[in-house]
């Protein structure tokens, strides 16, 4: 498992970030489970489905989230205060940009970290630990799914190589971001910071912050983005 940000730096410099490209956030890996609002559907744990054909092989040791959440009976941001929760996506349909990402988070799972370039939003993973996903169907044509697919298809390659890598379970270019921010949340006195990644199509993905320090850095990376 990769865990420590200095390395994942290292290889995304290496193995992952094209001519031209840097990285300006990163955060993982992923700790906790993806609670999710679709077309009006919630609960929690979000799950990829095998729309992924490449997923982690950890499995993770997490306390489920509470019966509430999972049902998706909780009022408001009232999710917040249960500590399994790591993501939260709301998208108006399936085929939106956060249910794409929340996707790869899935199937990353504890592997999984999200990063930011000053090209594309990425779910990445060591190759290390890959694994080719069940597939139940083919993806649809067109969109995330299919870049997904061939995403998937270039990194199984990588898998066979000794070389420690990157590799992408999901990407979506950076210009699908309408606002990249950070924000507080919950109802108990001192917040539950969150970062805030809203996309052009009105879906969005909320990441649980360890601190208001943490939360800091995604305003900068915001803040690198649209000046770029």
């Amino acid at each position: 498992m990769l865990k420590d940000p200095f390395k994942l730096e290292k290889l995304a410099a290496q193995t992952w970030c094209r001519p031209g490209e840097t990285l300006l956030f990163r955060i993982g890996p992923r700790w906790g489970h993806i609670a999710f609002d679709i077309g009006g559907r919630r609960g929690a744990p979000h799950e990829h489905g095998g729309r992924i054909p490449l997923e982690s092989a950890t499995v993770p040791e997490w306390p489920l989230p509470t019966e509430a959440v999972a049902a998706g009976h909780y009022h408001g941001d009232e999710w917040v205060h249960d500590p399994s929760i790591w993501v939260w996506a709301h998208a108006p349909n399936p085929t939106a940009v956060a249910v794409g990402c929340a996707d790869g988070l899935a199937a990353g799972t504890a592997d999984a970290w999200l990063v930011l370039s000053n090209h594309r939003l990425a779910v990445v993973m060591s190759s290390s630990t890959a694994k080719t996903a069940e597939q139940g169907g083919e993806p649809q044509s067109g969109g995330w799914l299919s870049r997904a697919k061939s995403i998937a298809k270039d990194a199984q390659a990588l898998v066979q190589s000794d070389a420690e890598s990157l590799l992408t379970l999901w990407e979506a270019p950076s210009t699908v971001i309408h606002h990249f921010d950070a924000l507080p949340m919950g109802r108990e006195v001192e917040p539950a910071w969150f970062g805030k990644i809203a996309f052009q199509d009105g879906s969005m993905v909320l990441i649980r912050m360890d601190s208001k320090v943490g939360a800091e850095s995604v305003v900068t990376a915001g803040n690198g983005l649209f000046t770029r």
